[in-house]
């Protein structure tokens, strides 16, 4: 009960043995040995240009319906994190004062973990919705990624075991969760709009900004679906380097608009990140804005450099890839 009403206000508190594995697992090599550049370079697998990436990788190249739901998956699970990480309010292990290392740039608190809850909604959610393929390899990396990015979060200093534990079971659950309600609900945009009503409250007592971050690309991501889905019907392509530049191209306008929006804003208002509520809502309305634009107005331009592939004789008469993984 004293370690509940500790979370709750904020204060450090974990189990007997945490902070000794967390020592021991830095103890192995601190930084600039080969274990810190590993961990870091795996813990990138939970962060959000990998998992928009990916995400990005299925819904423009390989399979519309099946990136869109993995998508889904895993913002509403970015977003269901926050909620969660504002109400423990659990401190992070290199502020216990036991001496551990904080080997990478964290702020926030620290249960769940974001990166694992990240990773698991992203990797079995991909699973999951590709399980009519039976594809081993994939079975192997949904497993296999998001323990390895959970190891690396807690020696990294940015997670106690048990953070990272629950955040594997809250990725986890979220796929279970949502795909049966994709089973049982007719319509996928009330599922959307559920979440974002949940989401909601959030506004109320969340000061961490994962989660404008996350309710901004959900309303992104249900607005830009929507928008695709009446207006511009892409299809998708077999072709591996359409699949490729659709990718790299999507990625540097998602990072561009995102730049590109905080420059006009800190051009008009310079020290709006001072202004805790113009920062929060900018950040939603940021993400919206971009994930709106990359997943909904983004796929305009295929069409119209299919005509300049044909026109530079780089592309054959293609028949469009059926997207039924999803369905």
């Amino acid at each position: 009960m004293i370690a509940l009403l500790s979370a709750a206000i904020g204060n450090t508190w974990y189990l007997g043995f945490e902070n000794d594995f967390i020592l021991w697992f830095q103890s192995l090599g601190g930084k600039g040995s080969f274990l810190y550049y590993l961990m870091n370079f795996i813990s990138m697998f939970g962060e959000e240009m990998i998992l928009v990436g990916i995400v990005g990788l299925l819904y423009w190249g390989l399979d519309k319906k099946g990136g869109e739901r993995v998508g889904f998956i895993m913002a509403s699970t970015a977003l269901i994190n926050p909620l969660i990480k504002n109400i423990v309010c659990r401190t992070r292990p290199f502020d216990s004062g036991f001496g551990i290392q904080n080997l990478r740039d964290v702020d926030g608190y620290s249960f769940p973990s974001g990166h694992s809850s990240g990773s698991a909604s992203t990797f079995v959610g991909a699973t999951v919705v590709y399980k009519n393929k039976k594809w081993k390899w994939l079975i192997a990396i949904s497993v296999v990624i998001p323990i390895l990015v959970a190891l690396s979060r807690t020696y990294l200093g940015a997670h106690y075991p048990t953070d990272v534990v629950c955040g594997l079971a809250l990725g986890v659950g979220m796929v279970f969760l949502l795909n049966f309600l994709y089973a049982i609900v007719a319509n996928k945009y009330f599922i959307y709009g559920g979440i974002l009503l949940v989401g909601f409250a959030g506004f109320f007592y969340c000061t961490t900004s994962d989660f404008y971050t996350a309710y901004g690309l959900l309303i992104g991501l249900t607005c830009g679906v929507l928008f695709e889905e009446k207006v511009v019907k892409f299809d998708n392509t077999k072709i591996w380097w359409r699949v490729i530049l659709r990718v790299a191209v999507g990625g540097g306008l998602y990072l561009g608009f995102n730049e590109l929006l905080k420059l006009i804003v800190g051009a008009i208002y310079p020290d709006y990140k001072s202004a805790i509520w113009f920062e929060r809502i900018f950040r939603v309305t940021r993400y919206a804005v971009v994930s709106f634009l990359m997943i909904g107005v983004y796929p305009l331009l295929f069409k119209q450099t299919d005509k300049l592939w044909k026109k530079w004789k780089w592309l054959k008469t293609e028949e469009p890839t059926e997207t039924t993984a999803a369905k």
